[in-house]
């Protein structure tokens, strides 16, 4: 998850008296060819966001990246399907063109907006339950949320959906003595992890998982993934197991339930794993 120019009475004096028709052509005019708004502060932390794709004109584009800002709760589109990069306002259904060189990339990836960017009206966003649309520039674009991964996954297919997982797992260090001690496990153990991919909360926890299972490769100790949608109520697996919240962690032990990671358990998700089968 949003300088004013001292205006001069049309009217003033060692001015000509414009009549009410001139003055009103004038002010038409100067709608359509002056920005509608100047961005008087800066709008930071517009973050890469892979939860969405971009179609254009009824085709997905590989090449179309989508920004997200909660600050702003703002998205920034950037295609060259488009004369300009465009803030999308879902909350007042505008669309806006902002100048390229009004824009800061970060280290981190992110974008910033810089103070004085004068935003142009490039159409009106037409939103519904399924995503956002519009047209500009002789194209039709339309914002929708990815689908959601669904079903058993394994590492690879949840990279391959967003690379982000994998910088997240990357930056992850799981403590080593406990490493340790997992690979030290005799019996069979399995953690299950259910998580939605639309889930924020999963999008920082399912990565700790993946770095986890990367670090006992080879042991008795395996991870799986399996991914349900927002409304898994009726979800085959989700039933069977009784899941009501997303991330949820059963932890098994040659085939047995001996305990689940849930809510604070995924602070540390080596440190949980190994409580449990060390009770």
């Amino acid at each position: 998850m949003y300088n004013r120019r001292r205006a001069m009475h049309p009217n003033a004096p060692g001015r000509p008296e414009l009549r009410p028709n001139k003055l009103l052509a004038m002010l038409l005019l100067s709608s359509i060819l002056l920005p509608a708004t100047v961005a008087g502060q800066l709008m930071g932390g517009f973050s890469p966001s892979e939860d969405y794709v971009v179609e254009v004109d009824g085709a997905v584009s590989t090449k179309a990246k989508v920004y997200w800002s909660q600050s702003a709760r703002s998205f920034l589109l950037v295609t060259n399907d488009l004369s300009s990069p465009v803030l999308v306002q879902p909350a007042n259904r505008l669309v806006r063109g902002v100048p390229l060189m009004k824009l800061a990339a970060k280290s981190d990836g992110s974008i910033d907006i810089l103070a004085g960017a004068a935003l142009t009206p490039k159409a009106t966003l037409a939103v519904d339950a399924a995503g956002a649309s519009f047209e500009a520039d002789g194209h039709k674009i339309r914002i929708a949320q990815k689908p959601p991964l669904l079903g058993w996954q394994d590492a690879d297919s949840i990279v391959a959906y967003s690379s982000m997982y994998a910088t997240r797992a990357a930056a992850y260090a799981p403590q080593p003595r406990v490493v340790e001690d997992l690979l030290k496990q005799t019996e069979e153990v399995k953690l299950t992890v259910f998580f939605g991919s639309w889930c924020a909360f999963c999008q920082q926890k399912v990565p700790m998982a993946m770095k986890l299972a990367s670090e006992l490769e080879g042991s008795k100790v395996k991870v799986n993934f399996y991914g349900l949608d927002r409304s898994f109520g009726s979800d085959v697996e989700a039933k069977k197991h009784n899941i009501k919240s997303v991330p949820t962690g059963i932890v098994t032990v040659d085939g047995k339930e001996v305990g689940r990671i849930n809510a604070d358990g995924w602070k540390s998700v080596e440190a949980t794993l190994n409580r449990l089968l060390n009770p």
